[in-house]
């Protein structure tokens, strides 16, 4: 498979030694020998506009897309094999706007990309003198908009 032309994003295929550092999945621990998690190609998106060229480029050629958001997935869902692509969006969502807090009637609310790892959000908490309950694998990152009470002293 080629790379996708006019991607600013960085591409890896097979057979590269990059390829390989950034084909990691969770699941290869378990799965790693029943499934193929080695895509045809690996796409990390800088903008909004690369991850439709990637989508486009699917659709034209026909083969699949596995969406990567930089934490794990048990079974290997988030990887695939060849010859269709994996969209690693670990770096995709990581500007300014991407993650903030704000209160309303009462209670503070935080919004978060999914690029970020949990590790990186517990650090942003922290800094911002909030608190979410959730799971503590640092390396997670969340898919869902979180909405908690104000922290209290």
């Amino acid at each position: 498979m080629a790379t996708i032309s006019g991607i600013t994003g960085t591409q890896y295929l097979p057979g590269t030694e990059a390829f390989d550092l950034n084909k990691y999945q969770y699941a290869t621990s378990t799965y790693g020998v029943e499934r193929d998690l080695n895509p045809g190609l690996i796409v990390r998106p800088k903008t909004k506009e690369d991850i439709a060229l990637t989508l486009k480029y699917a659709k034209e050629k026909g083969v699949a897309v596995a969406i990567k958001t930089g934490g794990h997935q048990y079974s290997g869902a988030s990887s695939t094999s060849a010859p269709n692509i994996q969209l690693d969006l670990e770096d995709s969502f990581r500007g300014p706007n991407d993650r903030a807090i704000f209160r309303k009637d009462g209670k503070a609310y935080a919004r978060t990309s999914v690029s970020w790892s949990l590790g990186e959000f517990n650090a942003w908490l922290t800094e911002n003198k909030v608190f979410v309950p959730h799971g503590q694998f640092s390396a997670d990152t969340f898919k869902l908009e979180l909405k908690f009470p104000e922290r209290r002293s």
